[in-house]
């Protein structure tokens, strides 16, 4: 492609093309390619292509470019596209006023559909951005609704917009992008006006703008939830550096791996103790056995707990769920866990029969008993982890939605923690009083 291809020769391509065909070949370059192309438009035919632009993708370029270069660019602009190019760069960015189009096409209610259509026309010629809904207003401004073109067209053409109009969903110029992104998931439309306090039109947002928002925002969480700074890898993973990975990975790495020193303790700690205690009891059983059996508990609770975690990290970035339903949602999860921990302790029963047949342990007369508690003791540990597991990833993100802190970051590297350390510490507990309830019962 010509993205592909050096930088002189993409200027030669620009400088051979007429300046509207450059403008829109030169939209579709990626945010890096734009940048080095502007740093190489020195000459007049160069800031004749950007200026062709449409205001908000001249803003979005200017974003990334130094002060000279911006002063030079909008020095060459007109009095009122400079005017409108620093009211969008005035928005935050996570603000729909920073992705918005303002070069639209919009229709007064008063006017007839012959007349509509001589308007769009010059629209279209004045480089306005033009979608499938044409957005009606009344004489000052404020939306009305919206006609397709379609509706213009075969409509009688003395009928007044006014007569064809349908009401239209619409998206506030300082709305959160990721609740319009919701509006548009709502309405499933094309395009949506934005408007002010007043409800007067000031440009509108096309599926297109909200396609790389949800994409953004859901890359971002991604990267959130396996720990990963989100905001030093920007570029796509071919780009992206070495030094950036290295560097937007292992900060949540090391503060997960001293974290987990809490269950090195515990493990450490119950290890020595449940050897000494069962040992005590008469019991014949290998400690190794005990410690091969905690990875698989941890492991299984860990997911468990991600399972829940990501379910409602996932519900309540789309919106489904509301803080009056935060009961509903842990009673939920809590039966959830009940039920799959109840299935999971049956498996875990056959699984270690067979395991431990195989390796000796259930047909050796010294250890049968012992290694019977034990599959027993793990099983129903497993069924208790799970549920606390469960718990533990409905409250985290839940706790993180009330306190207004993204769920994706808190949820992870905490969830690793706790869910290691608790379960760690309910397996050797129900080892421990197993064990303890067999010797008082004479089976030992």
């Amino acid at each position: 492609t010509l993205q592909n291809l050096s930088l002189e020769s993409q200027l030669y391509y620009f400088r051979v093309l007429k300046t509207k065909e450059a403008s829109e070949l030169f939209s579709y370059f990626d945010e890096d390619n734009q940048t080095k192309l502007v740093h190489s438009f020195t000459e007049e035919w160069g800031m004749k292509i950007l200026q062709d632009l449409q205001s908000d993708e001249l803003a979005d370029i200017l974003e990334d470019l130094p002060v000279n270069l911006q002063v030079k660019i909008l020095s060459s602009s007109t009095v009122e596209k400079r005017n409108i190019i620093n009211s969008i760069l005035s928005y935050e960015e996570d603000q729909v006023g920073s992705i918005m189009s303002v070069d639209i096409s919009t229709l007064r209610s008063d006017l007839t559909c012959r007349k509509a259509l001589i308007k769009i026309r010059k629209d279209y010629k004045n480089n306005a951005e033009l979608s499938h809904n044409f957005y009606v207003t009344d004489i000052h401004g404020v939306l009305l609704g919206a006609v397709t073109l379609e509706e213009i067209v075969f409509a009688d053409e003395l009928m007044l917009i006014d007569e064809i109009y349908s009401p239209v969903a619409k998206i506030r110029i300082h709305d959160n992008v990721e609740l319009a992104a919701q509006v548009f998931s709502d309405h499933d439309r094309s395009s949506l006006p934005v408007v002010n306090n007043e409800d007067k039109i000031l440009g509108m947002l096309t599926s297109d703008d909200i396609i790389d928002i949800i994409q953004e925002s859901a890359t971002e969480d991604i990267y959130k939830m396996a720990g990963i700074n989100p905001d030093v890898v920007e570029d796509s993973y071919i780009k992206t550096t070495i030094k950036q990975l290295v560097r937007s990975r292992v900060i949540w790495l090391i503060i997960l791996m001293v974290s987990a020193t809490l269950s090195q303790f515990i493990i450490q700690q119950f290890t020595v103790i449940s050897e000494n205690f069962i040992n005590g009891l008469g019991a014949s059983l290998s400690t190794a056995i005990i410690v091969s059996l905690i990875p698989v508990i941890s492991g299984t609770a860990g997911n468990a707990g991600s399972q829940s975690s990501t379910t409602i990290t996932r519900a309540e970035a789309l919106g489904e769920i509301e803080k009056k339903a935060f009961k509903r949602v842990l009673g939920k999860e809590i039966l959830v866990g009940l039920t799959i921990g109840i299935i999971l302790f049956f498996v875990n029963i056959l699984r270690l029969s067979i395991y431990f047949l195989i390796t000796g342990e259930l047909i050796d007369k010294i250890k049968y008993l012992p290694t019977l508690f034990i599959i027993f003791a793990s099983s129903f540990a497993l069924l208790i982890v799970i549920v606390f597991a469960k718990i533990l990833g409905t409250i985290i993100p839940l706790v993180a939605i009330k306190l207004k802190k993204d769920p994706a970051v808190m949820s992870a590297p905490i969830l690793a923690t706790l869910s290691d350390a608790i379960s760690t510490l309910i397996f050797f507990g129900i080892t421990i009083l197993t064990f303890y309830l067999v010797f008082l019962g004479g089976w030992l």
